[in-house]
């Protein structure tokens, strides 16, 4: 497919989140970035400061880099240690608890850090999602059993007579490996436009969720150091609404990522030319359903 060189994700992705941060500064914490920089000081005449916006664009488009390489390593680590990935709970597969028995010291030490880092995701994700149980908040929601049965035999059945992939070793009890899932992905990329767009949309759409939630986690902390500091306009509100606001954006996130995975093992399912025969064999002794060899 043709894609200009200015995507869609630039857009939604970087250029949004870093004005999102920017204008937060300016509006919030008096923090003036452009005068900071200089940007169109001492120039009073309106081409001049039409020009002066060109730098700003492209400081919040940089600025959106930074942020999407960040909430990738924080927001984006949270949710898949909280809830696994898409690719595998969809299939029911249970994530692991966020502190399990299994974790080495160094792992739980790194863990209980970004747990507080994000801690306005964090906390509310546990008393919303975890303890009660609020099925609104609950975004990360497993297909129905008949569909992924199916929908699990058909993307087998792609990966190993569409792209030659050894499917022998999957199972439904693990999911669908990232790795697999980006194959898939690339698949339905390159052979249906019609889906591509949307998997496009929803890359888009998670990317800026997922940036503007590490936004207000960021602007969360802002507000409680200028909170302590006693700095004026700042106060329990601006704490409050940036806990809410990082909390919903990512629970975004979460939504979105799914539907793109989803799309994604959909659509390959559609793209099976020829329907197969039943391929499931159950296994008595592990009581889970198997691809087995084509």
């Amino acid at each position: 497919m043709k894609q200009n060189p200015f995507s869609f994700y630039d857009f939604l992705g970087y250029l949004i989140p870093g004005a999102v941060l920017i204008y937060t500064l300016f509006y919030v914490f008096n923090i003036d970035l452009f005068k900071i920089l200089q940007l169109g000081a001492g120039h009073s005449s309106v081409a001049s400061q039409f020009l002066s916006y060109i730098p700003g664009v492209i400081a919040a488009y940089l600025l959106g880099h930074v942020l999407a390489i960040g909430s990738s390593a924080v927001v984006e680590s949270f949710c898949n240690f909280t809830n696994g990935y898409p690719s595998e709970y969809l299939f029911a597969v249970s994530a692991n608890e966020y502190l399990h028995k299994d974790l080495a010291t160094y792992e739980e030490f790194k863990r209980i850090c970004l747990w507080l880092l994000v801690l306005p995701v964090s906390f509310l994700d546990m008393i919303l999602n975890k303890f009660l149980k609020i099925k609104s908040f609950g975004q990360a929601k497993e297909l129905p059993r008949g569909l992924r049965l199916v929908v699990f035999d058909k993307c087998c059945f792609l990966l190993k007579n569409k792209i030659s992939i050894d499917v022998s070793k999957l199972n439904i009890e693990r999911g669908i490996d990232g790795d697999y899932l980006r194959l898939l992905y690339h698949y339905v990329y390159e052979n249906s436009g019609r889906h591509a767009n949307k998997l496009q949309n929803y890359v888009a759409l998670y990317g800026l969720t997922r940036n503007v939630s590490f936004v207000f986690v960021l602007s969360f902390w802002f507000s409680v150091y200028a909170f302590f500091s006693e700095y004026d306009g700042v106060g329990v509100l601006q704490i409050y609404s940036f806990s809410a606001l990082s909390y919903i954006f990512y629970l975004g996130f979460v939504k979105f990522n799914r539907r793109f995975s989803l799309e994604t093992v959909m659509a390959a399912s559609i793209l099976v030319e020829v329907d197969p025969p039943k391929r499931f064999l159950f296994s008595r002794k592990v009581g889970s359903y198997c691809c087995s060899k084509f």
